[in-house]
């Protein structure tokens, strides 16, 4: 039996088939080539941004607890050492009541320093909380790109979110795409989320100029 054989010349086409194998071919022989060539910068770019992460988040650490140490506080030993409460002249009910006044000045002023002192805590770590939130999702979202960069695939990645904006779906081969998209949701959210530091100011133990001078009343109202 004779076998028949097909020669093609140089300028006939290829089957489709050889075509497009050869083509997948050379195009993960340059995917290869591409991820072998960015490996050392991906490599320092995850060594670089670890390293800058921990010392950040310790500089930050140490600067929120200097503050928190090194509060502010209202010093009123001064004023107080002025008033002299044991003088000659004064009545045994004015002493006892200049040692009072003396007594709720210096309640009040504690009262002060740690009313504040509790603010400034509050405003401190906010500020450091906000920081990290927004290193964290900006390392992130530079280790994504590196990594879209490096055209690092993987089975199939699906990220999904529901809510009061609405409703998304990414679907994708690029680990690094999902972690740029959560670092930059992590960003954003640093900056809308505000917890409260607001203080009330108020007197405690020192009456206001008003009530002080007010004539006590009985409960009949005589």
């Amino acid at each position: 039996m004779l076998q028949r054989h097909t020669i093609h010349e140089p300028g006939d086409a290829v089957p489709a088939d050889h075509g497009e194998a050869a083509a997948a071919s050379a195009q993960t022989k340059a995917q290869w080539r591409w991820q072998r060539r960015l490996l050392p910068t991906m490599i320092g770019t995850l060594i670089v941004a670890t390293i800058a992460f921990l010392a950040l988040s310790l500089f930050d650490t140490y600067t929120v607890r200097r503050g928190i140490l090194a509060a502010p506080t209202v010093d009123l030993r001064q004023v107080l050492d002025g008033v002299n409460c044991t003088a000659t002249n004064m009545s045994g009910v004015d002493r006892g009541n200049c040692v009072q006044w003396k007594i709720r000045v210096m309640l009040e002023q504690q009262t002060i320093n740690r009313r504040y002192h509790q603010a400034n805590v509050a405003l401190l770590v906010r500020v450091s909380v906000k920081y990290l939130g927004f290193l964290t999702g900006m390392l992130m979202s530079l280790v994504g790109a590196v990594f879209v960069l490096g055209r690092l695939t993987e089975a199939t990645s699906t990220l999904a979110a529901e809510g009061a904006f609405g409703k998304f779906t990414i679907a994708t081969v690029s680990p690094g795409l999902i972690m740029a998209v959560l670092g930059t949701i992590l960003m954003i959210a640093t900056l809308y989320v505000n917890p409260p530091t607001d203080v009330t100011d108020g007197n405690v133990y020192l009456l206001p100029p008003a009530a002080a001078a007010a004539p006590a009343t009985s409960p009949d109202g005589r």
